[in-house]
């Protein structure tokens, strides 16, 4: 095999360096990357957009047919938000009720994708109590609010045609929802449809669930229905997108449920004395506060500025 060797002085190595390995690290030249291999991390905050459709018998016919349209017509209009929004990735999520409560998404679906099937089908009675209950079960980081990139406070729009069939049964299950962190911080609106609003039952739960009156609207025919659920859903979408919250992963919305115990009763006991000092020196036992804290409240929706409208005539989609 023939020799070979190597004659490192016939080469320029430039200025070598102190160790004299022959590479002068500062003359080399620095690569330029290829933006086709540059990956983004950048990722959209998840915004769910709730509607809680009442499905019992009274809204068969033009009622919920007024409902489909609404939602099939605003869902395009949706992924244009969407489009032109760089921070928020628009959800759908939707519940219906009546006797019982059933959610038609099982997760929070993408509007990029989402396709609104018609309800078809209603019957029973109008248990506000089971729309708030599967509400809370929902409203939590680990249910349909676990988006890895974090999170906008939810919409939530809220549509009747009565007073709740479960007078006695409701107000239990929407003080647990109110002390559901979600809930607390969303933004909510409600449409009392036809007969609905006519009754001040129904609009006086609307107001406790929403705790604004401004966001309570009276949908007396279905077109303007139509109309409201659309400029309603639109309108709360910019609110939440441009001025609500965000609630990033790192800091989650702790939404476990706490009930806050009732205050101790005051023990009205005889004092113990002691026996080895005089009756004189002992120390009264501490009075009750005489104004105790009271419960914390549910903030209230913020006001979607919507403005006053007539809807039979200046509004037009």
């Amino acid at each position: 095999m023939a020799d070979f060797s190597l004659d490192l002085d016939s080469f320029d190595f430039g200025d070598f360096d102190s160790l004299e390995t022959g590479v002068d690290v500062k003359q080399q030249p620095t690569p330029t990357p290829d933006v086709a291999n540059i990956v983004t991390n950048l990722k959209k905050r998840a915004m769910v957009v709730f509607f809680v459709i009442d499905i019992s018998g009274s809204m068969k016919g033009a009622r919920i047919g007024a409902v489909n349209d609404a939602i099939r017509n605003v869902i395009p209009e949706l992924r244009k938000r969407e489009k032109g929004n760089t921070s928020a990735e628009i959800k759908i999520a939707v519940l219906e009720f009546s006797t019982r409560a059933n959610w038609r998404t099982l997760s929070p679906e993408p509007v990029s994708t989402y396709k609104y099937n018609d309800i078809e089908q209603v019957y029973g009675g109008t248990n506000y109590g089971t729309a708030f209950a599967a509400l809370n079960e929902k409203l939590s980081n680990r249910q349909f609010l676990s988006s890895t990139a974090g999170a906008y406070t939810p919409l939530i729009i809220f549509m009747t045609d009565g007073k709740p069939s479960d007078m006695g049964l409701y107000p239990e299950q929407l003080a647990i929802l109110k002390q559901n962190k979600w809930f607390k911080h969303s933004t909510r609106a409600g449409i009392a449809i036809e007969e609905g609003a006519l009754s001040p039952e129904c609009k006086r739960v609307l107001l406790e669930f929403t705790e604004n009156e401004s966001n309570i609207y009276e949908a007396k025919n279905t077109v303007i229905l139509a109309k409201q659920i659309e400029l309603v859903t639109l309108t709360g979408v910019d609110l939440v997108t441009q001025q609500g919250s965000i609630q990033n992963s790192s800091t989650p919305v702790d939404t476990t449920v706490t009930h806050t115990p009732p205050p101790p009763s005051v023990q009205q006991s005889t004092p113990k004395v002691n026996l080895n000092r005089p009756s004189s020196s002992q120390t009264p036992p501490p009075a009750p506060p005489s104004n105790p804290t009271p419960p914390p409240q549910t903030a209230a929706s913020p006001t979607l500025p919507i403005g006053d409208i007539d809807w039979e005539n200046d509004f037009n989609f």
